[in-house]
Protein backbone atom coordinates (compact mmCIF):
# COMPACT_ATOMS: atom_id res chain seq x y z
CA UNK A 1 0.00 0.00 0.00
CA UNK A 2 1.31 3.58 -0.96
CA UNK A 3 1.23 6.17 1.93
CA UNK A 4 0.06 9.50 0.05
CA UNK A 5 2.08 12.81 0.38
CA UNK A 6 -0.30 15.50 1.98
CA UNK A 7 0.73 18.64 0.18
CA UNK A 8 1.69 21.11 1.92
CA UNK A 9 -0.10 24.59 1.99
CA UNK A 10 2.11 27.79 1.93
CA UNK A 11 1.28 30.35 5.49
CA UNK A 12 -0.23 32.77 3.21
CA UNK A 13 -2.96 30.24 1.80
CA UNK A 14 -3.45 28.93 5.01
CA UNK A 15 -4.16 32.51 6.58
CA UNK A 16 -6.86 33.14 3.44
CA UNK A 17 -8.45 29.72 3.10
CA UNK A 18 -8.54 27.88 6.64
CA UNK A 19 -7.03 30.36 9.84
CA UNK A 20 -10.96 31.48 10.25
CA UNK A 21 -11.62 27.76 11.32
CA UNK A 22 -9.37 28.31 14.59
CA UNK A 23 -10.58 29.20 17.63
CA UNK A 24 -9.39 32.41 19.09
CA UNK A 25 -7.50 31.59 21.94
CA UNK A 26 -6.87 35.26 23.50
CA UNK A 27 -6.16 38.73 22.37
CA UNK A 28 -3.72 41.10 24.05
CA UNK A 29 -3.64 44.90 24.17
CA UNK A 30 -1.20 47.36 26.01
CA UNK A 31 -3.00 48.82 28.58
CA UNK A 32 -2.36 52.94 27.78
CA UNK A 33 -3.62 52.96 24.28
CA UNK A 34 -6.28 55.41 24.80
CA UNK A 35 -3.65 57.93 26.04
CA UNK A 36 -1.12 57.06 23.36
CA UNK A 37 -3.30 56.19 20.78
CA UNK A 38 -1.10 53.51 19.58
CA UNK A 39 -2.58 50.25 20.29
CA UNK A 40 -0.45 47.31 19.99
CA UNK A 41 -2.64 43.79 19.51
CA UNK A 42 -2.47 40.43 19.42
CA UNK A 43 -5.11 37.78 18.15
CA UNK A 44 -3.66 34.43 19.03
CA UNK A 45 -5.90 31.19 17.39
CA UNK A 46 -4.88 27.73 18.52
CA UNK A 47 -4.59 25.00 15.98
CA UNK A 48 -5.66 21.18 17.20
CA UNK A 49 -1.89 20.38 17.66
CA UNK A 50 -1.63 23.13 20.29
CA UNK A 51 0.27 25.35 18.08
CA UNK A 52 -0.46 28.77 17.77
CA UNK A 53 -0.99 31.64 14.71
CA UNK A 54 -0.80 34.83 15.66
CA UNK A 55 -1.54 38.58 14.33
CA UNK A 56 -0.16 41.05 15.72
CA UNK A 57 -1.75 44.43 14.70
CA UNK A 58 0.29 48.26 15.78
CA UNK A 59 -2.95 50.17 15.31
CA UNK A 60 -2.84 54.28 15.61
CA UNK A 61 -6.17 55.33 16.51
CA UNK A 62 -4.86 59.30 16.19
CA UNK A 63 -5.22 59.01 12.64
CA UNK A 64 -3.09 55.77 10.14
CA UNK A 65 -4.82 53.08 11.40
CA UNK A 66 -3.05 49.79 11.14
CA UNK A 67 0.16 50.97 10.85
CA UNK A 68 1.91 47.63 10.91
CA UNK A 69 0.92 44.26 11.23
CA UNK A 70 2.71 40.59 11.05
CA UNK A 71 2.28 37.07 11.38
CA UNK A 72 3.70 33.83 12.95
CA UNK A 73 2.18 31.02 11.84
CA UNK A 74 1.94 27.80 13.34
CA UNK A 75 4.29 28.88 16.71
CA UNK A 76 4.67 26.10 19.74
CA UNK A 77 3.17 27.38 22.78
CA UNK A 78 6.15 28.36 24.43
CA UNK A 79 7.36 30.50 21.64
CA UNK A 80 3.67 32.71 21.82
CA UNK A 81 4.69 32.54 25.84
CA UNK A 82 7.66 33.54 25.36
CA UNK A 83 6.52 36.98 22.66
CA UNK A 84 4.26 38.02 25.46
CA UNK A 85 6.46 37.62 28.11
CA UNK A 86 9.08 39.75 26.12
CA UNK A 87 6.22 42.36 24.68
CA UNK A 88 4.71 42.44 28.40
CA UNK A 89 8.36 43.87 29.71
CA UNK A 90 9.00 46.06 26.63
CA UNK A 91 9.44 49.71 28.21
CA UNK A 92 8.11 51.23 25.09
CA UNK A 93 4.59 49.26 25.76
CA UNK A 94 4.02 51.66 28.97
CA UNK A 95 5.23 48.11 30.43
CA UNK A 96 2.42 46.04 30.68
CA UNK A 97 -0.47 44.57 28.28
CA UNK A 98 -3.63 42.89 28.99
CA UNK A 99 -5.92 40.28 28.04
CA UNK A 100 -9.03 41.51 26.18
CA UNK A 101 -11.81 40.53 24.81
CA UNK A 102 -11.92 40.18 21.03
CA UNK A 103 -15.33 41.92 20.26
CA UNK A 104 -12.56 44.85 21.61
CA UNK A 105 -10.22 44.33 19.77
CA UNK A 106 -11.69 43.64 16.34
CA UNK A 107 -13.78 47.26 17.30
CA UNK A 108 -10.48 49.09 17.96
CA UNK A 109 -8.41 47.45 14.75
CA UNK A 110 -11.61 47.89 12.60
CA UNK A 111 -12.62 51.69 13.74
CA UNK A 112 -9.47 52.78 13.23
CA UNK A 113 -9.32 51.99 9.94
CA UNK A 114 -12.48 53.72 8.94
CA UNK A 115 -11.21 56.61 10.08
CA UNK A 116 -8.05 56.80 9.28
CA UNK A 117 -9.57 55.99 5.62
CA UNK A 118 -12.53 58.96 6.01
CA UNK A 119 -8.52 60.55 6.28
CA UNK A 120 -6.83 59.60 3.11
CA UNK A 121 -4.79 56.67 5.20
CA UNK A 122 -5.20 53.02 4.00
CA UNK A 123 -3.92 50.24 6.09
CA UNK A 124 -0.24 49.00 5.46
CA UNK A 125 0.28 46.40 2.57
CA UNK A 126 0.53 43.30 5.36
CA UNK A 127 -2.94 43.92 6.75
CA UNK A 128 -4.01 42.60 3.42
CA UNK A 129 -3.13 38.80 4.43
CA UNK A 130 -3.17 39.39 8.64
CA UNK A 131 -7.00 40.52 8.11
CA UNK A 132 -7.29 36.94 7.82
CA UNK A 133 -6.75 36.10 11.52
CA UNK A 134 -9.02 38.58 12.32
CA UNK A 135 -13.25 37.42 11.94
CA UNK A 136 -14.76 39.40 9.35
CA UNK A 137 -16.00 42.42 9.85
CA UNK A 138 -19.64 42.09 9.82
CA UNK A 139 -23.10 42.99 11.51
CA UNK A 140 -22.22 39.79 13.92
CA UNK A 141 -19.49 41.64 15.87
CA UNK A 142 -21.01 43.64 18.63
CA UNK A 143 -20.09 47.21 17.84
CA UNK A 144 -18.66 49.24 20.84
CA UNK A 145 -18.68 53.18 20.63
CA UNK A 146 -14.54 54.03 21.00
CA UNK A 147 -13.35 57.64 20.15
CA UNK A 148 -10.60 57.70 17.29
CA UNK A 149 -8.56 61.04 17.05
CA UNK A 150 -7.73 63.84 19.65
CA UNK A 151 -10.77 64.83 20.44
CA UNK A 152 -12.94 63.28 17.47
CA UNK A 153 -10.16 64.66 14.90
CA UNK A 154 -7.05 63.31 13.23
CA UNK A 155 -3.95 63.68 14.96
CA UNK A 156 -0.38 63.23 13.41
CA UNK A 157 2.32 63.00 15.83
CA UNK A 158 5.46 63.73 13.67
Amino acid sequence: MKHQKQQQISPETYLRTKVRNLPIEACYINKNWQETGLASIIVARKHKTGNYTLGLFLVDTYALGVKDSVYKFSIPDEEFHEIIEHIYQDETMGSTIMMEEYTMVHNIIYGAIAFAEDNGFKPCREFSITRYILEEDTEDIELIEIEFGKNGKPFLIL
